[in-house]
């Protein structure tokens, strides 16, 4: 099988996966206020929101000028609206078939979007040089054993965000190869921020890969146009150019839940509060290395390519450390989630893609030992359980870690056919996708060259 006909085959099965698990009704105000503006979007063809069905029992909303809007970012909902508009062609719209249509617009955006990261995931992994097992392997751990799996079944920002990084990061390694690369590096990464303002960070991992300084000029020249839209839409529609839901004006009615929530540091106490925060954020409730032990594994790759790795490999694994760290950083200093209810923290989603990276060379340095490799299969199957029971309700989360691993009991409280059909596919995936990566770290490691 070709390189392109592979690379399509592992788009098609991960949107089938995601075709399995999608909801069909918005769990939480992040959705909701989403679809408030989808709706509003195809049905009414205006950002404001008064007057959707989406905005009982939603608060992620503010008013500006007698006006009500959402206050995520645009790029997500016009997708989305596009995709309503296509389904109201033939009849097919909120008011007749809500179900229908939440269900069919969050597979169509959020995981097509699931499902190019997943190719990406397969080809970063080939460009890299690893043989197509490893690649195959990387490619459904990167999907089916982290965080990017729950919430690619919502109607969020964070995997579309973490594939058009992880897309991002692909081109720019291949830079230098012509202007195509260069433009499309700058392409993915505008969009990863236009879907969440949070993704800035990776930028510094592209300007690490870029080759060339004209192929970071071309990136900019690219990305530039996406910024400005962006900053004129928050300009439009609230009184700043920064995103609305970091604009503190926007939280100004006292009725918000929201009331004079400024962003910004001093939301905890002190010092040592903010250590014991980032434990919380990194291996507690809401643990990076909590819900995705795989992680570790992709820690031992980087310090693979660091110690040992070409200087193409350390100039990743360079890219990798410094955007990651800086994101989760921001987030230890710029939020606080110990009263969120989600499955795990929902950013994770975003980093999982380019934090997948070094599992290759993880996989490779393991082929040859047999209790290397034990450790990162165990690791794996925890990683694909948990991001399995992420995707029966992934925006209301049982009470931490522990709750999580009780949510397996949870499983037989459904009716009795789900509760079956959901353990078979649950035993079928665990099998399947640990027996891809056994079978490539078994593999004598191909170096297929970039």
């Amino acid at each position: 099988m070709s390189e392109a006909r592979r690379t399509v085959l592992i788009f098609f099965v991960a949107f089938f996966a995601c075709a399995l698990v999608t909801k069909t009704n918005p769990g939480s105000w992040n959705d909701r206020s989403r679809f408030a503006t989808i709706e509003s979007l195809a049905d009414r063809h205006t950002f404001a929101i008064d007057g959707s069905l989406f905005m009982a029992d939603m608060k992620d909303h503010y008013v500006y000028r007698g006006r009500t809007y959402s206050d995520k970012p645009p790029l997500l909902a016009i997708l989305g609206a596009g995709v309503a508009g296509v389904l109201a062609l033939y009849g097919v719209t909120f008011a007749r078939a809500h179900g229908i249509v939440v269900y069919l617009v969050t597979l169509t955006v959020i995981g097509g979007w699931f499902a190019l990261g997943a190719a990406y995931a397969y080809a970063m992994q080939r460009e890299l040089g690893f043989g197509r097992r490893i690649a195959t392997s990387v490619a459904a751990l990167t999907g089916l054993g982290t965080l990017a799996f729950p919430y690619a079944t919502v109607y969020a920002n964070h995997v579309p965000a973490g594939a058009a990084l992880l897309a991002a990061f692909y081109h720019a390694r291949r830079s230098e190869r012509g202007i195509l690369d260069s433009a499309l590096a700058g392409v993915f990464l505008a969009l990863a921020v236009c879907c969440d303002a949070g993704a800035v960070p990776f930028a510094i991992g592209v300007v690490v890969l870029l080759a060339r300084p004209a192929a970071l000029g071309i990136a900019l020249a690219v990305a530039l146009p996406f910024a400005l839209a962006q900053a004129a839409f928050n300009h439009t529609v609230s009184s700043g150019f920064v995103p609305p839901a970091i604009n503190s004006e926007s939280w100004a009615d006292p009725q918000s839940p929201f009331y004079n929530d400024r962003p910004g540091l001093g939301r905890l106490p002190g010092f040592f509060d903010y250590v014991k925060y980032a434990l919380y954020l990194l291996a507690g409730d809401k643990g990076l290395f909590s819900y995705s032990p795989l992680f570790l594994v992709a820690l031992g790759g980087l310090v693979i390519w660091f110690r040992r790795g070409m200087a193409a490999e350390r100039r990743m694994a360079l890219a990798i450390v410094l955007s990651c760290t800086v994101y989760i950083a921001l987030m230890v200093l710029y939020t606080n989630d110990y009263p969120s209810f989600t499955f795990g923290d929902r950013r994770y989603a975003e980093i999982a893609y380019v934090l997948c990276v070094p599992l290759g060379a993880a996989f490779v340095a393991a082929s040859g030992d047999a209790r290397l490799r034990a450790v990162t299969l165990v690791l794996a199957a925890v990683s694909v359980t948990l991001a399995a029971l992420g995707t029966l309700d992934p925006f209301v989360g049982p009470e931490g870690i522990l709750g999580a691993w009780r949510g397996c009991a949870g499983l037989l409280l459904r009716a009795p056919i789900q509760a079956v059909i959901d353990l078979v596919a649950f035993a079928v995936t665990v099998v399947a996708v640990l027996r891809t990566a056994s079978r490539a770290m078994r593999s004598t490691a191909v170096r297929a060259g970039p």
